[in-house]
């Protein structure tokens, strides 16, 4: 499978509760009494078994941006030259949600202080003990608190096409699937039409029941339900899709789409959504709390009619948060009035993928 992506992509924002399937601390250090001392002290604190490694942050960005991301995550940065530029880089390999300590020998308030603006929940300076740890643990975990790398959200995209035909789900898979594979990016792709929706057939996968299931029972949805009815592809990307009879009236809220949209992107780097053109409220919303609202068209003037109505529809948005694009076919038989519109449609892809980095 191709992409016309060439760079990666942030998040940002707020999440309280502790997401399922992740280790409840990790910790990478940089020398053996480190260790040692860690060690014992999470003992102390009652952390049973607690995973640490050698390697210091630098091998704290080499493990996560390839497993998963713990809960909470204690890196070592002593002998680092630019410690501030690995933070930056640590952050863009962690999922939503983790909250990072930082552990080190230099003692410098203006250290301290830039970690902190970095992202960085708490910074110890060693010789490590139990009072300063738990301190650090206890005041940074509880809900409501948190780092600014704990308070990110996975970036949403929204993806509707002019008309039929013009290749909005194919875009949606094919973005999805280079996230997760060429990015090393968490990505959730969710089809929300439930009776015709062709996500799981572009990836050759069965849909399941789960999809309409979290819909129709709002008050159900959490993480741990969107775990179990997910499809995954591979070991990063994870598609909700369905396939409902044409005889069923499908009927779910605003409500829903808002509660599914906020579980999903406290689990995901990206949370990416193919939506129907059918103008009902709930599919608007979905359009609405997206980050980056996909146009997909083609070159036909009925085509840029639509398009058009559709971007009358949503507005110009935030420039900070919003980007509206509209996709034509990088054809050969292009004329000199679609290139343009092609130029521009691989710019807004790269924006995407920059945000979520």
């Amino acid at each position: 499978m191709r992409s016309i992506l060439e760079v990666p992509g942030p998040i940002e924002r707020a999440t309280n509760r502790l997401p399922v399937g992740r280790a409840p601390l990790q910790a990478f250090v940089a020398d053996g009494e480190t260790e040692r001392l860690l060690r014992g002290c999470l003992t102390e604190l009652a952390f049973a078994n607690p995973t640490i490694s050698r390697g210091g942050i630098a091998k704290a960005i080499e493990t996560l941006g390839a497993e998963r991301s713990p809960n909470i995550l204690i890196v070592d940065i002593s002998g680092i030259e630019l410690p501030i530029s690995q933070v930056h880089s640590l952050a863009e390999v962690c999922e939503p949600g983790v909250t990072v300590i930082a552990i080190g020998n230099r003692n410098e308030i203006g250290l301290y202080r830039d970690l902190l603006r970095a992202g960085v929940a708490e910074y110890i300076v060693k010789p490590l003990n139990p009072q300063l740890l738990s301190r650090a643990l206890t005041a940074r975990t509880e809900p409501g608190t948190g780092s600014p790398i704990h308070h990110k959200l996975g970036t949403i995209v929204a993806l509707v096409g002019a008309r039929g035909g013009v290749g909005t789900t194919t875009l949606a898979v094919n973005l999805a699937w280079y996230l997760g594979e060429r990015q090393s990016r968490r990505v959730a792709l969710v089809d929300l039409d439930l009776q015709n929706g062709d996500c799981a057939l572009a990836l050759n996968i069965k849909p399941t029941p789960g999809l309409r299931e979290a819909l129709v029972n709002p008050s159900r949805i959490d993480t741990t339900l969107l775990e179990r009815v997910m499809t995954p592809v591979g070991s990063r990307l994870f598609v909700l899709s369905s396939e409902e009879s044409l005889r069923d009236e499908l009927q779910f809220t605003v409500e829903a789409v808002e509660t599914m949209v906020s579980a999903l992107r406290e689990q995901f780097h990206y949370v990416i959504f193919d939506v129907p053109r059918t103008p009902a409220p709930r599919y608007q919303r979905a359009l609405d709390l997206a980050d980056f609202r996909i146009i997909v068209g083609d070159q036909t003037l009925r085509s840029v009619r639509d398009a058009t109505r559709l971007r009358n529809v949503l507005g110009e948005g935030d420039a900070a948060h919003r980007t509206q694009g509209l996709v034509a076919d990088d054809d050969p038989e292009i004329g000199q009035i679609e290139r343009p519109l092609v130029a521009w449609c691989r710019c807004t892809m790269s924006s995407i993928c920059g945000r979520g980095r």
